[in-house]
């Protein structure tokens, strides 16, 4: 777990990382919106969930925390969970009906305090609203982001993720070059899927963002990212007709077994 740090004065960042050998590094991020009503996005991965913990409570007391949006119900969004809703009793969790059953199978998920969520759907936070919106890519169906429209914020679940080279808090301090192969990878191994839509048709699906236009992405695999919008949507739009992602086989990770125990 990392140091969490403002991205803008009513949202901060709680970032964390998993090394990838041989590739660099695949941010995990959740998001803490100092709304009226304060709501936190995601509760990072079960490995890090004591730390996670303390970097929640130096940027906000669990208790005040009034909504815990579930993007999906991944591990590595879903780590913190239990231990959230245990220490912020006034919370309601928000997050699709078929994520939450499929968690409910895993433990007993407090259905009274559950808000179920379809795209185009939203809760109030107080002082703004947060819309449901499913993002273009995605790797599990209970995907949801949120648009928030008073910071003109999309907080995209696992879409516009990259596998970086180096660490960085702004998607700003990496080389355009390696942040869009970063994001080809990341979109073509999250979401194989995407090789068999025609490119003409995937184009099609960029168009809800193209239109809503956010100012910022923040992505939960992907430093946050001003003003990159346009930019991510025509990177996303190679992604169909780019080569697909093989994952490391038998033979690769004996190799790395062998330089580790040299």
């Amino acid at each position: 777990m990392d140091k969490a740090f403002e991205f803008t004065p009513d949202i901060e960042v709680l970032p964390s990382h998993v090394p990838l050998p041989g590739m660099g590094y695949l941010p995990v991020n959740a998001f803490i919106i100092k709304a009226d009503e304060p709501v936190l996005v995601d509760t990072g991965t079960g490995r890090d969930s004591d730390e996670f913990m303390k970097t929640l409570r130096m940027v906000v007391d669990p208790q005040e925390l009034k909504w815990v949006w579930i993007t999906h119900d991944d591990s590595d969004h879903t780590g913190s969970i239990q231990k959230i809703l245990e220490a912020a009793p006034k919370a309601r969790l928000a997050a699709n009906a078929l994520a939450v059953m499929r968690m409910n199978a895993a433990w007993p998920v407090p259905m009274d305090r559950v808000y179920w969520l379809n795209h185009g759907d939203g809760i109030s936070a107080g002082d703004r609203k947060l819309t449901a919106i499913r993002p273009p890519l995605f790797d599990n169906p209970t995907t949801i982001g949120i648009y928030d429209d008073k910071s003109d914020v999309f907080f995209s679940a696992d879409c516009f993720g990259a596998i970086i080279p180096t660490l960085a808090q702004d998607a700003d301090d990496l080389k355009e070059d390696a942040l869009a192969q970063g994001m080809l990878s990341w979109a073509s191994g999250d979401c194989p899927w995407v090789h068999a839509i025609p490119p003409e048709v995937f184009a099609r699906q960029l168009d809800t963002l193209r239109q809503l236009a956010p100012k910022s992405i923040l992505s939960a695999h992907l430093p946050p990212a001003s003003r990159m919008t346009a930019k991510f949507l025509d990177t996303l739009a190679l992604v169909p007709a780019s080569k697909p992602f093989i994952a490391p086989n038998q033979a690769v990770l004996d190799q790395m077994m062998g330089q580790t125990e040299n």
